[in-house]
């Protein structure tokens, strides 16, 4: 048969909470405790995300992919590493560092992607018939039905 102490909760005596000391403390308090530091999340999800020994593979196929004519996964791989490209290199957590250039370079990449797209849109926008001269009409696609000779259906 168990004896209960008068006075003192019944979790307390199970040892799920903390016994005081004599001076009313705890007997581990020693001085200031600090928070532990936050955790390091590779993913703009956080602890949902993929677990840090995963985020290298998927940093790496995101990467590889986007030479594969599709460098919008560059755009996705940066967006879902944030954190990864966030934090500076010298002060990143070295838990980062595997991941870390599949995701630079991805950013690099998109940029490079992205410049070369822009370009290529705003000089078609902008110069036109005026920059390509009687080119023009072999280059632009909304005549090509009538090159070809199938607008007759159409009403």
């Amino acid at each position: 048969m168990e004896t209960r102490v008068a006075g003192v909760p019944e979790d307390e005596e199970s040892g799920l909470l903390p016994r005081p000391s004599a001076a009313g403390r705890r007997p581990s308090s020693r001085g200031p405790r600090f928070p532990p530091p936050p955790a390091a999340w590779a993913t703009v999800d956080g602890p949902l995300g993929l677990p840090l020994e995963d985020a290298e593979g998927h940093a790496r196929r995101f990467f590889l992919w986007g030479f594969a004519c599709l460098p919008f996964l560059w755009a996705i791989n940066c967006c879902y590493f944030w954190p990864v490209i966030r934090s500076p290199a010298a002060s990143s957590p070295s838990t980062f560092a595997p991941i870390r250039p599949y995701v630079v370079r991805s950013a690099i990449g998109f940029t490079i992607f992205s410049v070369v797209l822009i370009t290529w849109a705003t000089t078609f926008i902008v110069g036109g018939e005026q920059l390509f001269g009687p080119v023009w009409n072999d280059l632009v696609m909304y005549n090509v039905a009538d090159k070809l000779g199938i607008t007759g259906f159409m009403g």
